[in-house]
């Protein structure tokens, strides 16, 4: 019945999981003499779809994007967040602090430093005065419609700035499970699938971090300097 519809696997087993958990109310309630087995959908692992560093930098180049999204698009992959969170948080000092009311179903807060603050000013500023009925969904297709822009790969959304946040937290070699806590992830098998990103690979999509935080291998020194100066470019950037 749910296949017939079209839907994703992962929205079957989420239906699956619900219905599962009505027939266990009732049989708790000895509202039902027993429960049928209901087996979800074995998802296939895949790996973090994410922005590459040089993505991101076409994106920030796009003469035809507009300054205001190249700076949310920059707090999204600098924070984690989900698409709708900034807009159920509270700021609290340099604190950002996101309610359970998301899918992680857990409060966390993050810290900003003041570039990321004046970004989530703006961002809250223009929720409050754009008019449209669906701030995340405008925002999703701004940013899809950048990425097809630049070439990027079709698989590429707007969550894969949060994917790009884990990613880049990995590459910092952050601990997992302070990783998990960032992302509000309710458990750390989640959070564990970025730990088992191929390192050739991130080092060729995170050159600047990789030469930083890293020693997967000996770098050539102008080419290290090169990509520093590009990293400093895009903070400058953002910040003005």
């Amino acid at each position: 019945y749910l296949r017939d519809r079209n839907l994703s696997i992962t929205s079957i087993n989420i239906h699956l999981r619900t219905i599962k958990a009505i027939l266990r109310y009732y049989w708790k309630r000895e509202r039902l003499n027993k429960i049928p087995m209901i087996e979800q959908l074995k998802v296939e692992e895949s790996s973090p779809i994410y922005i590459a560093d040089n993505e991101f930098q076409a994106i920030m180049d796009l003469d035809s994007l507009d300054r205001f999204y190249k700076r949310v698009f920059y707090f999204y992959r600098e924070t984690g967040c989900r698409l709708r969170e900034p807009f159920i948080s509270n700021l609290d000092g340099n604190w950002l602090d996101i309610p359970n009311l998301s899918k992680g179903k857990r409060p966390r807060s993050i810290e900003l430093n003041k570039s990321l603050i004046e970004i989530y000013n703006e961002l809250m500023a223009w929720y409050e005065d754009c008019g449209l009925t669906d701030h995340g969904e405008h925002l999703s297709k701004k940013f899809k419609k950048s990425l097809r822009s630049i070439g990027a790969s079709e698989d590429k959304h707007f969550h894969s700035l949060r994917h790009t946040f884990a990613v880049r937290r990995i590459v910092e070699n952050v601990p997992i499970y302070k990783i998990q806590k960032m992302m509000g992830h309710s458990s750390v098998t989640t959070t564990e699938v970025y730990a088992k990103m191929e390192l050739k690979r991130l080092k060729r999509d995170f050159p600047t971090l990789v030469s930083k935080y890293t020693k997967l291998a000996k770098r050539d020194t102008h080419l290290r300097d090169t990509d520093e100066r590009n990293y400093l470019v895009l903070e400058d950037r953002m910040m003005n």
